[in-house]
């Protein structure tokens, strides 16, 4: 990546800090407004009508929040997402465009929730069929489940740490897509089951053909061993090769669903305005993201349209031409886009097109903001009653079928959930480029857990922050969904230094760490790199920030003298760009201890609030003033800004990787 395009992304990302706030607040504040133009059937003019969900992460049920308020005693409790909504708001559309709704996913579909994990991703795929999917990419985390152990098959393999994929394959009544999903050895698609580089669909009276994509990144953004014997193909290569193909079928048009990511800025976009042509103003869109770089790429049409994910944006922009949607995570927003043919020309009309988003999926709307997002900042005239939402004339009740359907699947996870482990003083936020309370926290829980001198959490693997009260078991598992294990290094002085220069980088957000405390070069500030790897170029992770380490005593750290560090099993088997360091450790110095993260973290939350509840008397809670989890008078890490400031980057505010893990 060039410094030109390092700054444009900075400016980018800078200005995306509120994007899940600022930019769903532009839009909802006032109702929906119609198109400009229609999208009835209309003789010639065939409109498709193509509904992108993403990184749905398992979320079955709607979740639980607070709005943010400067007095936390005044946050109003809301719910977000749900199942049972998405399918109201999809069968509002159905009756409306009918055969003409294509409905995509851009992967990401099982891995985050009691609901899902406990069935290794099952109740997604019955939800999926029973509501009408189409076509999902496969993304990172559907290889996160290891063997197969739900609706086990007599031909199912019990070592086959692509059995639980296969499994929700097979049961699925929706194609899975990835066209650069490779076998390592023969260089042939793996043998997925209902699994293709691309198919060709029948929407209205057009012929649409899908292509499926797979971020690069799996390889180190699930557990690696679980796609050793994979590779992932350059996208721009299968992009030309299955859309070629599929025109060469009769596709009158080519979409992509990609669980490939990109992050744009919001633009100058009117407070009102849901439906966007493209001539609408826009923010601009990081150039080295991994989608970006495809589509700037691809001649020209190419492909119509992306529904996209993997980078839990909320993105309704153009991109070299190309519409791309994408809707956050979790199943919170879906987007939509109009494709108009003219069958007798046999061609798109792009002035025509137009992106409606992104639609907030809620059970009920804060009335003065028409949408549930409870962190942006309250409208001058507060944020109104929770009233029920409406949706293209409709209001959005739960959709009966899906209740039905899932009433098993939530009344066997909602003992667990309801469980109170500890208690929050304030609300404990996550920020990955920053130092994060949260993450302070399940460092610490990791560090004791297997008492070692060190522990480093990474930032990707936080998920959601904790409001202020009660901290339930279903909020620990939304906050840590993925089943990582502790592992424990032996390391040499040297080698921590150079583990914690990469954990710092930047690259992926800032690491938390326990035991030790590190100044570093801010990050709107140039620094040093070097060729760790000794491959002639620079890779982000190589940048170096460390000013300096010591152990939270004060204590220096000895290069020669040994000492022991807990991490996750996913970085410890070379995720989050740990893969050229674990290369240079001994698996002799590796110990998997088999103690699940999340589980280890629910001992320490409660084993401490006993421990600080004077004799039984009252509640500890975490995070309160007298003990906050981000200490400002001795941080852990420690933001330190050179004299000068590089020339290229005085306007810029703090800098965003281009990168977000998972």
């Amino acid at each position: 990546m060039d410094s030109g395009s390092i700054a444009l992304m900075n400016r980018i990302l800078a200005k995306t800090l509120a994007l899940g706030s600022l930019l769903l607040a532009s839009c909802s504040t006032l109702p929906t407004p119609e198109s400009d133009i229609s999208f009835s059937e209309s003789g010639d003019l065939e409109t498709l009508v193509i509904v992108g969900t993403n990184d749905i992460h398992g979320g079955l049920s709607s979740q639980s929040l607070k709005t943010r308020e400067e007095d936390e005693a005044q946050a109003i409790p809301y719910e977000a997402g749900g199942a049972a909504y998405l399918a109201s708001y999809l069968e509002t559309l159905r009756n409306e465009f009918g055969s003409r709704l294509l409905w995509l996913d851009a992967g990401d579909e099982f891995q985050g929730t009691i609901e899902s994990n406990t069935e290794q991703g099952s109740p997604v795929v019955r939800f999926f069929n029973s509501t009408g999917l189409q076509g999902a990419a496969v993304g990172n985390h559907e290889f996160d489940f290891g063997p197969n152990r739900i609706n086990i098959q007599p031909t199912d393999n019990p070592k086959d740490v692509l059995g639980a994929l296969k499994a929700r394959m097979r049961e699925a009544e929706y194609p899975y897509l990835t066209a650069n999903t490779l076998e390592k050895i023969s260089g042939k698609m793996p043998k997925f089951p209902n699994t293709y580089p691309s198919v060709l669909l029948k929407a209205g009276r057009l012929k649409v053909g899908v292509i499926g994509l797979t971020t690069l990144e799996t390889a180190v953004t699930t557990l690696p061993d679980f796609v050793k014997d994979l590779v992932f193909d350059d996208l721009i290569k299968v992009t030309l090769r299955e859309a070629a193909r599929l025109r060469k079928v009769g596709a009158q048009s080519v979409i992509i669903t990609a669980h490939v990511g990109l992050k744009c800025a919001p633009g100058k976009m009117p407070s009102y305005h849901m439906f966007r042509r493209p001539s609408d103003p826009q923010g601009e869109c990081g150039p080295s993201d991994e989608l970006v770089r495809l589509l700037k790429a691809l001649p020209p049409g190419t492909v119509d349209a992306v529904v996209s994910g993997h980078s839990h944006q909320v993105v309704h922009h153009w991109v070299n031409g190309v519409p791309v949607i994408q809707g956050g995570a979790s199943a919170r927003y879906l987007n939509l886009i109009y494709l108009t043919y003219d069958l007798k020309s046999g061609k798109l009309l792009p002035d025509r097109t137009r992106i409606e988003g992104p639609v907030p999926v809620c059970p009920l709307v804060f009335q003065n903001q028409n949408d549930c997002n409870g962190d942006r900042p309250a409208p001058q005239k507060g944020r109104g009653s929770l009233v029920k939402p409406r949706f293209h004339g409709q209001t959005i009740e739960p959709n009966a079928k899906t209740t039905e359907l899932l009433k098993p699947v939530f009344a066997k996870a909602e003992a667990a959930k309801q469980e109170v482990v500890a208690y929050a003083a304030r609300r404990i936020d996550h920020e990955r480029f920053q130092e994060s309370p949260l993450g302070n926290l399940i460092a610490d829980s990791m560090r004791a857990a297997v008492q070692t001198d060190v522990a480093i959490m990474n930032s990707g693997g936080i998920r959601a922050p904790f409001d202020s009260g009660p901290i339930t078991y279903g909020s620990i598992f939304r906050t840590v969904p993925f089943d990582n294990s502790i592992v424990v290094l032996t390391l040499s002085g040297k080698e921590l230094k150079t583990l914690v220069r990469i954990s710092e980088s930047g690259s992926r957000g800032y690491f938390s760490v326990s035991g030790i405390q590190v100044r570093l070069i801010g990050p709107a500030y140039d620094a040093p790199s070097s060729d760790l790897k000794q491959d002639k170029k620079i890779e982000p992770w190589e940048v170096n920030r460390i000013l300096d380490i010591k152990f939270a005593d004060g204590r220096t750290i000895d290069d020669l003298e040994m000492y022991t560090l807990a991490t996750l099993d996913f970085l410890a088997l070379g995720g989050d760009d740990y893969g050229w360091f674990m290369t240079q450790i001994p698996k002799s110095r590796m110990r998997m201890t088999g103690l699940i993260t999340r589980e280890a973290f629910v001992k320490y939350l409660r084993e401490t609030s006993a421990a600080r509840t004077p004799n039984g008397v009252g509640q500890y809670a975490f995070n309160g003033a007298e003990s906050p989890l981000v200490d400002p008078a001795n941080p852990r890490l420690k933001f330190e800004n050179p004299k000068k400031k590089s020339s290229k980057r005085k306007a810029r505010s703090r800098a965003r990787s281009s990168k977000k893990r998972r």
